[in-house]
């Protein structure tokens, strides 16, 4: 996995030096929380502050590649719960997580930094992608993020940006409740843990002094 992560970052470093003025650098802030078997369905439940740094590579004004490295926690107790079952199991838990993710974005509006004169200000955006989980109590797992959001040009190389993700993970235990309904072999799609993430992101573009004209002429 070490092998992979630096694979990726060699890749994104290599293509920000023949397109410096394409990539921008910034913070991840925000909320995780966990859905699983102590927590089925209730968003926002138990949220737990999020840290994290990312870097993005603008392959035009539409797409977007970009990896992050985020840190937080998760944490859920069955007491929280009105459910007789949950009441009687009393199980909870709380794990530290690491996050390292490679995903694309679609922006639905043309938006670049520097502004293009055909480009938008601001713009929603889906992403998807391919993450590596690490949590401190359980094993390790890839997961498939999925999110929306939206973002804005706040100043010539600052943006700003609203997101609210979700990542289904491949195990089964990050709350510690391996399969406890011996669901695993006939439904193990819906049996595994999630884990959803609403923040904001700030970034700047790097090497200001290099301006791409040519996606003028590409911007639909």
């Amino acid at each position: 996995m070490y092998k992979f992560i630096l694979g990726i970052l060699f890749i994104f470093v290599g293509q920000s030096i023949y397109a410096q003025n394409s990539s921008d650098v910034g913070v991840i802030v925000g909320t995780n929380y966990y859905l699983g078997d102590i927590n089925p369905k209730k968003q926002l439940y138990s949220s737990s502050p999020t840290l994290g740094f990312m870097y993005r590579y603008n392959m035009g004004p539409r797409y977007a590649l970009r990896t992050s490295l985020s840190f937080g926690s998760l944490k859920g107790n069955d007491l929280d719960f009105d459910n007789k079952y949950q009441q009687s199991r009393a199980a909870s838990f709380e794990t530290e997580l690491v996050d390292f993710s490679v995903q694309l974005e679609f922006n639905f509006q043309p938006f670049l930094v520097p502004l293009s004169s055909r480009a938008k200000r601001f713009s929603p955006y889906v992403t998807s992608g391919l993450s590596y989980i690490s949590s401190s109590s359980t094993t390790s797992s890839f997961a498939i993020p999925m999110g929306i959001g939206f973002k804005y040009l706040i100043a010539k190389r600052w943006t700003a940006a609203v997101e609210w993700s979700f990542k289904k993970s491949f195990t089964d235990d990050l709350d510690g409740l391996e399969d406890p309904n011996k669901l695993n072999i006939a439904n193990k799609f819906h049996n595994d843990d999630w884990i959803s993430f609403l923040g904001v992101t700030l970034t700047v573009q790097l090497f200001n002094d290099l301006q791409c004209h040519a996606y003028d002429r590409i911007v639909k």
